[in-house]
């Protein structure tokens, strides 16, 4: 005998079809996508708040979005990966997002498409970025050198391990430099520490 579902039994699959379609639908993106496809938010850094671990951004149509971070998000640029205290405001930048059913965003990869030098302006410091304060003085030796990253690992004086990052703004020089660095190099440099084991280069001396 050839089995039939009840009317009712249908309308409720439905319903249930339809409000999960609906739900699925608010964990979508604002639409400010430029040429990116609709996985990205482009647009203009604000703000980057290390210590919130938050970035402000303006897209293009002039809409603002804060978008959560973490210790696994990947800052790109030419080709090398950087942390995200190295984004400036003012850094044009596409933000690979997803949102949670409560509306926030998060990131595990940015890629700058232009920094705040390459468009003309200068950056200013960040609400949690330690990028203020005096320069500090760091020497040591050579461990390891990720040039793909534009990174290197310092053992100082004091047998410290600590994580030397490049900012992808820095002058082709200090790129050169890091370049011609090998293992067992010793070297001294200025910059100011992140915290007790990362520190952002600023000269070599």
């Amino acid at each position: 005998m050839k089995r039939t579902i009840p009317i009712f039994a249908f309308l409720s699959w439905s319903l249930l079809v339809l409000t999960g379609c609906a739900e699925l639908s608010q964990i979508g993106f604002p639409g400010d996508y430029g040429n990116w496809g609709g996985s990205d938010l482009v647009g203009e850094v604000r703000d980057v708040d290390t210590r919130a671990r938050e970035i402000e951004l303006s897209t293009d149509a002039g809409r603002r979005f804060l978008v959560k971070y973490d210790n696994n998000t990947r800052v790109s640029y030419r080709q090398r990966d950087y942390a995200v205290a190295n984004l400036e405001p003012g850094d044009y930048v596409a933000v690979r997002a997803q949102q949670d059913l409560d509306g926030r965003y998060f990131t595990d990869l940015i890629t700058v498409k232009e920094s705040v030098q390459e468009r003309g302006g200068y950056g200013q410091p960040s609400s949690g970025s330690g990028s203020t304060g005096r320069l500090e003085r760091l020497e040591g030796r050579v461990e390891f050198i990720d040039l793909r990253r534009g990174t290197l690992e310092i053992r100082d004086r004091n047998n410290r391990l600590v994580v030397v990052s490049l900012p992808y703004n820095a002058p082709r020089a200090i790129s050169d430099r890091l370049n011609r660095l090998r293992q067992g190099d010793y070297v001294r440099m200025e910059g100011r520490f992140l915290n007790q084991e990362r520190f952002e280069l600023e000269n070599f001396v």
